[in-house]
């Protein structure tokens, strides 16, 4: 079966779903373009434009007034129940100056992650980040000692932000801190390496300002044979990836958002946007619910891997130590703790070595040196 054909019955699936639920018909009742389309769905003999109109109708029964705003009322909800708790603990630093307008900033939550924070800002001030925005999830670790320097000249931001399944809250928290802030939050785990191999970051997003969002996908990087944390750089120990890059784990995107667009952070990677928008992959083609072949997670994949543009190194497992102590700890977002050997199954397919990174990781190697921490654009 084709990746069209398999579309096409996912997104057919759904669509007889909703008009057989006597609470979804309504939607489509209400829905005029969805009506319209309806009609030409079932004229159509393509199977190409078939599924596209399909898509098309989800998308619009989707984009409702109604429906979205269901969407965002259980999104706020959540994001206030989760304020609620930070209060009484809600430990803030920002040095940042007050009337300067960033072009790109990132934000990461993180866990008993500072062994590994210094390499990680640094990387991203490397490819161009304006500011950093750090939500610290009750770390035990000397996390604000790593960084402190950062922390003095305002580069980044740090939040305490306690509690279990907090991880889309802090995000939504730091979008509606930055709508006015910066013009591009790129949302990211602290175990992800987000860059452009054609040059930095800024330069590469001023061609999808017209875009509310840009999903780029990951690669996935195994522990690369190693049983025990080894010294120096993640970018420098871990280079081997599974051959097939166009394997379902890495069609998995994460988000980079204009924050002045995003009407509520749905899920970890993706956003939901204001007026029925969609993010779009680095070919500037959408990234919705039904236009991918993965069913129910169309906005969290892509049909096949992208990395020309943009790409994330996703250094998921690091060494076998790493990864026992990752499963002990769980998961920022609430999913339960995964088990060792279905992490390490990815990796036993045929692997390549890939040094894409490696200009980054020279820079980094090289402000390690001069004990640089200032915010600096290399590219």
């Amino acid at each position: 079966m084709t990746d069209i054909e398999l579309e096409l019955m996912n997104n057919s699936e759904t669509l007889e779903r909703i008009r057989r639920s006597w609470k979804l018909r309504l939607y489509f009742a209400l829905n005029m373009k969805a009506k319209r389309l309806y009609c030409e769905f079932i004229k159509e003999e393509q199977i190409e434009k078939k599924a596209s109109i399909c898509a098309e109708i989800l998308n619009a029964i989707e984009n409702s007034i109604i429906w979205r705003y269901s969407i965002n009322l259980r999104c706020k909800i959540r994001y206030y129940r989760v304020g609620i708790q930070q209060i009484g603990h809600h430990k803030v630093i920002d040095n940042s100056p007050r009337c300067v307008k960033d072009y790109y900033s990132v934000v990461v939550i993180v866990k008993d992650e500072a062994r590994y924070m210094k390499e990680f800002l640094l990387f991203y001030f490397a490819t161009g980040a304006d500011r950093i925005y750090v939500y610290d999830n009750d770390s035990t670790d000397d996390l604000l000692e790593v960084l402190k320097p950062f922390l003095a000249n305002g580069s980044v931001v740090y939040r305490r932000w306690g509690g279990d399944n907090v991880q889309t809250a802090a995000y939504m928290d730091a979008v509606r801190r930055t709508r006015k802030k910066t013009k591009w939050l790129a949302i990211i785990d602290a175990d992800e390496f987000l860059f452009s191999p054609k040059g930095n970051m800024p330069d590469q997003l001023r061609e999808y300002e017209c875009f509310p969002g840009v999903c780029a996908n990951w690669i996935m990087f195994g522990p690369n044979g190693h049983d025990r944390r080894p010294e120096g750089l993640v970018m420098d120990n871990y280079t081997t990836t599974p051959a097939d890059y166009d394997s379902i784990i890495n069609r998995h995107v994460k988000s980079v958002v204009q924050p002045a667009q995003v009407e509520c952070i749905h899920h970890t990677h993706y956003s939901k946007y204001k007026k029925g928008l969609f993010a779009v992959d680095e070919t500037k083609e959408p990234v919705d619910n039904h236009h991918a072949y993965v069913p129910n997670s169309g906005r969290a994949f892509t049909a096949h891997n992208h990395r020309d543009v943009f790409r994330i190194n996703h250094y998921r497992t690091k060494s076998i130590e790493d990864l026992e102590e990752k499963c002990r700890r769980g998961y920022a977002d609430g999913a339960p703790n995964a088990e060792i050997e279905d992490l390490l199954g990815i990796y036993r397919e045929p692997l390549v070595e890939d040094h894409s990174i490696k200009l980054y990781a020279d820079m980094v190697r090289e402000s390690y040196s001069k004990n640089h921490f200032r915010k600096t654009s290399y590219i």
